[in-house]
């Protein structure tokens, strides 16, 4: 017997969620013997159902929502180093993952190109005891840009984060932080901390160009203290699809990392754009560990 579960979160995508599940399950019912239809109500229950799926040995999971759904359809399935596959039909507002891996953004288009059921072995890393599949972050842009409410994505979509992320160009604040990226120590003040799995971030895929969402590596890019007119005069930097050339931009790949912060101060990071782990962080890559259909 074949088994698939579609996660549904009813609220992304509006009020089509539900004929994009019956599309969904309409077009894949005759490779699947068995069909279960899974809605959340709350955050963490992809999770749960996703851990469900792993345990009972699904074929494969349909995540339809946004990157907060895949995230934790992704954490469910990890947790038990599961082989069912999983399958993004993104709804969301930036589907960064769902970019990464060259699925429509249309949800309709998204379910048409997922007929030839092909797979693809992608990475995932680890913070601390939780994984990500898009990006960890400090600083004020990625909070500003995770306090972004419902309705404001809603009636604005990604610009609602552009908006939310140039009024917190304002803030220059600094913190210290001592890095340990695969043996390199050093000790050093960043206005942001930036750990991406792939070149999307934000819905923008020139962030880090070289990156790619199955090179076995993790991407850190790092801003170092600047004024506002030096942060605007660095955003053609992310959309150059090049290396940077502005000193207070790095990056740097790598597998394994510690970082701590050298302060009295409790900061949570973004994480899939959740808030909530405080540090230290302890990141790691975790190469070619989940299925997707592509």
């Amino acid at each position: 017997m074949t088994k698939a579960m579609i996660i549904v979160n009813p609220s992304s995508g509006g009020e089509k969620a539900e004929n994009y599940t019956d599309k969904l399950k309409r077009q894949f019912e005759k490779n699947y013997s068995e069909f279960v239809i899974k809605k959340t109500e709350k955050s963490g229950d992809a999770k749960e159902f996703a851990e469900e799926a792993a345990l009972r040995k699904y074929d494969v999971v349909f995540a339809m929502g946004g990157d907060g759904t895949v995230s934790e359809a992704v954490n469910g399935l990890m947790l038990h180093e599961s082989e069912t596959v999983l399958g993004i039909i993104p709804t969301g507002t930036v589907n960064n993952v769902a970019r990464a891996i060259g699925i429509p953004m249309d949800p309709e288009k998204a379910i048409d190109s997922l007929k030839q059921l092909n797979v693809k072995q992608i990475d995932v890393g680890k913070v601390n005891n939780r994984y990500f599949i898009s990006s960890t972050s400090v600083g004020p842009i990625p909070e500003s840009i995770q306090e972004v409410d419902v309705d404001m994505k809603t009636k604005f979509g990604v610009f609602a984060y552009l908006i939310e992320g140039i009024k917190a160009l304002r803030n220059d604040e600094t913190y210290t932080f001592e890095l340990d990226i695969d043996g390199d120590k050093w000790t050093a003040d960043y206005s942001m901390l930036l750990i991406a799995m792939s070149n999307f971030v934000g819905g923008v895929g020139t962030v880090i160009p070289e990156a790619e969402i199955d090179d076995g590596a993790l991407h850190l890019v790092t801003l170092k203290e600047t004024t506002v007119k030096e942060k605007l005069s660095l955003v053609p930097e992310l959309f150059q699809d090049s290396d940077y050339t502005k000193d207070q931009l790095e990056h740097r790949s790598f597998k394994k990392a510690t970082i701590r912060l050298l302060e009295d101060k409790e900061i949570k990071c973004t994480v899939d754009g959740d808030k909530g782990i405080t540090f230290p962080l302890e990141l790691e890559a975790v190469p070619h560990s989940l299925m997707v259909f592509v």
